[in-house]
This record gives C-alpha cells, sequence and structure tokens, in this order.
C-alpha cells in the first residue's frame, strides 16, 4: 500500500508514497485512496483474482484473529456437509468414485481437504499464529509466501505478500534495499510516516496478535518480550527473524539514525486534519501535522479511521508496572525519537521508567522527527540521494549476509553451497560500494542536514 499517489502523467513531485507503520492506523488510508482497485488495474484474470483474496483476507484479519464467520468457513461447511451426505447414504456412483493412484474415494478427499482449508484459514494463517510462533513463520514464508509471490504481489503499488513478507509493511530501508523503491524516486517523491503513542500502540498489537481472551496484557507482553530477543540481542530487522510488528516505530522511518520518511506525523494529531479549520488551528499549536507539504496535508484531511477494534477498557488501563517498564524495554528509543513523554500522565500511580545513560547517549545518534526532512534553511528541497543509495547497498549487503548464514546452519544442503558460491562476488561488490558510500554521505557533515523542528 505505501503508493498513494502514483501516475505516468504526473512528474515525481507530485507522487504520494506511504510508509506504513502497523497499527498506527494507516489501513485507512489504503480504503481512503482507493488502493485495492489501482492494483487491480492491468492485471491478468489470475493475478486480480489472487489480489482481491488478499484483500478480502487482509479486511477479515483486521476484524478478528481467528475469524470464523468466514467466506471459506462458509464454502468449506457446505462441502464437508456435502461429502457425509454422500457417504452416509451412499450416493451412487459419487461415493464410489476414487483416485486412481492412492485410492482415496472422492468424498473422503473433498471432506479432507476442506477441513485442512477451514482450519488452515481460521486458525493458522493468522497473525498470532504466523507472527508468534517461530517455526510456523517461516513454513509460512518458506512454502506459502514464497510459492505465491508473482500472484499476491503488486511491485508497481508496494503491496501483497512475497518472500519479504507483507510488502505494505516493509520499512523504508528494505523498500530501497529491495528496490521496491528507487533512491531517484524516494530523492524526488513526498513520503509519509504516521506514528503513534509507543504505550497505546502497545495494547493495539496486544489486541491484534494475542491467541485470546484467554491470554492477559501481562502475559502477552512477556511472551512478545522474548519473541523480541533476536532484534534486542542481535539488532535482526529481517522477517525470517523478527515479524513486521515486533519492529520499532523508529526502523519504519530511520536508517543509522538518519531520517528517510519526508514527512512523519503523530497519529494523536491527526485529529486537527479533519477539517480545514482543524488544519489552520495545528499551525498555531505548531505540532506534527503543521507545516506539512501540502500535498500530504491534502491526503491527511478528513482521513477515516475505519479499522479500529471496540476495546472494553481505556488503553492506559491495561498496564501496571510490569508492562509499563517493559513497553519501555522494548520501544525506548521511539519515546526519543518522537518526543512522546515516557511518562503516562492517564496512571499518576505508576513510576516512569529511568532511562540509562545508554539510552540517552544512543537516542543523541537520531534525528529528531521533521514533519518536512528535506527541507533546508533556505526553504529549499535538499537532495538525499547518497543517503538514500548507502541505505540501499547496506540494506542488500545484509539481506546477502543473513542469507548466507541461513545456509550455512544447512551445510549439506547442494542448493545452499550454490548460493553461497554464487553470492560471494556479489558480497564483495556490496562491500565496496557501502563503505564509499558511507564515506561519500559522512562527507556531509552537520552543515547539510535541514535544520528540524520540535513537535
Amino acid at each position: 500500500m505505501p503508493w498513494l499517489i502514483k501516475s505516468k502523467d504526473i512528474p515525481l513531485e507530485g507522487h504520494l508514497f506511504f510508509v506504513h507503520v502497523p497499527r498506527c492506523g494507516g489501513t485507512s488510508l489504503m480504503q481512503h485512496f482507493n488502493i485495492p482497485e489501482k492494483v487491480l488495474n492491468d492485471r491478468s484474470f489470475l493475478g486480480k483474482l489472487f489480489m482481491r483474496y488478499f484483500f478480502h483476507r487482509y479486511r477479515t484479519l483486521e476484524k478478528a484473529n481467528f475469524p470464523i464467520a468466514t467466506r471459506e468457513n462458509a464454502i468449506c461447511l457446505s462441502i464437508i456437509t456435502l461429502s457425509l451426505l454422500i457417504q452416509l447414504l451412499d450416493i451412487t456412483p459419487f461415493s464410489q468414485w476414487t483416485i486412481p493412484l492412492f485410492q482415496i474415494p472422492f468424498p473422503t478427499l473433498f471432506l479432507s481437504t476442506a477441513l485442512f482449508t477451514s482450519l488452515f484459514t481460521t486458525f493458522v494463517a493468522t497473525a498470532p499464529i504466523i507472527g508468534r510462533i517461530t517455526p510456523i513463520h517461516r513454513w509460512y514464508l518458506w512454502f506459502v509466501q514464497y510459492p505465491l509471490f508473482r500472484v499476491m504481489e503488486s511491485i508497481p503499488w508496494c503491496t501483497g505478500t512475497n518472500k519479504h513478507g507483507y510488502i505494505m509493511h516493509l520499512t523504508a530501508p528494505k523498500l530501497l534495499g529491495y528496490g521496491y523503491v528507487t533512491p531517484e524516486q524516494m530523492d524526488n517523491i513526498c513520503s509519509l510516516a504516521i506514528v503513534r503513542n509507543p504505550y497505546s500502540r502497545m495494547v493495539s498489537i496486544y489486541g491484534y496478535n494475542r491467541f485470546g481472551e484467554m491470554e492477559d496484557f501481562k502475559t502477552f507482553m512477556r511472551r512478545w518480550k522474548k519473541l523480541m530477543k533476536p532484534y534486542l540481542e542481535d539488532g535482526e530487522k529481517e522477517e525470517w527473524y523478527t515479524p513486521c510488528h515486533l519492529l520499532p516505530q523508529f526502523e519504519y522511518t530511520h536508517y543509522n539514525g538518519k531520517q528517510l520518511v519526508q514527512s512523519v506525523v503523530k497519529q494523536e494529531e491527526l485529529k486537527y486534519l479533519k477539517t480545514r479549520d482543524g488544519a489552520e488551528e495545528a499551525i498555531k499549536l505548531d505540532n506534527s501535522v503543521s507545516d506539512l507539504p501540502k500535498i500530504v496535508r491534502e491526503a491527511l484531511l478528513g482521513m477515516p479511521h475505519t479499522n479500529k477494534r471496540a476495546t472494553s477498557k481505556k488503553w492506559y488501563d491495561y498496564y501496571d508496572q510490569e508492562t509499563l517498564n517493559l513497553t519501555y524495554d522494548m520501544y525506548k528509543l521511539d519515546f526519543d525519537v518522537f518526543g512522546y513523554e515516557i511518562e503516562m500522565k492517564q496512571r499518576p500511580d505508576l513510576k516512569p521508567p529511568r532511562p540509562s545513560r545508554r539510552d540517552a547517549m544512543q537516542a543523541m545518534k537520531f534525528d529528531r522527527f521533521s514533519r518536512d526532512s528535506f527541507m533546508s534553511r533556505d526553504g529549499k528541497r535538499m537532495s538525499q540521494a547518497s543517503i538514500f543509495n548507502s541505505v540501499r547497498d547496506s540494506v542488500k549487503l545484509n539481506e546477502v549476509l543473513t542469507s548466507m548464514n541461513n545456509d550455512n546452519n544447512n551445510v549439506g544442503s547442494i542448493g545452499a553451497s550454490l548460493r553461497r558460491s554464487a553470492v560471494a562476488g556479489r558480497t564483495s561488490h556490496l562491500l565496496r560500494s557501502v563503505v564509499e558510500r558511507e564515506e561519500t554521505s559522512e562527507s556531509f557533515g552537520d552543515s547539510s542536514h535541514p535544520s528540524k523542528k520540535d513537535d
């Protein structure tokens, strides 16, 4: 979904690209800009069929973690009922038809297929199972997303699913590194990301990824932090190790401390863009939705919030001292980078976590988020081409090294040996490119970096 406005008839400056941070309200923009219909244009019959199902499935999982009342289950129930009737009533010749190779009666085959499909779509192919059970997550990448990536992906619009995961939830560095967006495009288009208070976002993540109502917030948080271990300890950001919902928000908008997305907006302040009068009030308050590029402001004006789930209590009522500390431990940089307060004012009974000196030093390496990070002090747009090229090469190199690491864990595989020899030259080339790009990027220094405005 990242491309909101894209056309061959308008220059790159008129294009709008959306970096979709999960659980920050961005799904509404997909419907607001009618992205599904745009994606279906110029696709084959099979491509349209699969992409329609992808969007249907995406909407279904937004409503329920384990969806039961679905079209798939209705069809499966009909097939199961028909198969049972054929077998119980011994309706010939249907009950006697068999598959020659396995000698399995057709009613039995239909019955077992329907049962498998129902269980798979209701329980397995869901966010809690795929996103939280690592063996199933990796199996799903290999045997579901990899084989289907040609029919359920839309590279021109950056949506769908493939071997890299859900394309619309890729970070800005990954989109550059995988070649879905070129450095030239990023340097000329308008780009946008919506972020959210890490505390309220964590409750939204819980609602979308919990195993059911029996899993309380504290239990979920403890398990969630264990799931983040590859990222927290080793910095792993590839989908194979760290599913997209686990990543902090700054990973979507920044790379090595530099903001890649032109405009970052806080979800809590979108209320000022419901009307044009509200937009003028936002300018007076000088918050994250003021002084936005015109194309970004127009896109957010009156944006609906259609995927909100009903909850039994306010988000801040889910917290106790332990879960507050856990949230900060996992997403501490989001507070600093996007200017959110560590203290939860709605809960004065909870003590705010204490940032360590190491946390403060790490936060100093990051650009403070900006509503227009490409604007220089003299009001002109400043080129970021060197930075984008450096990011692209670095992510490519990381992807190659990750692939080699996975292959080394399976040294007996012939395919792994062939891939290792095939990427050796490519790795050497990328290493040289990264070094050259980093040297060029460092030469910019602070003088070329745009001034930042506080939120």
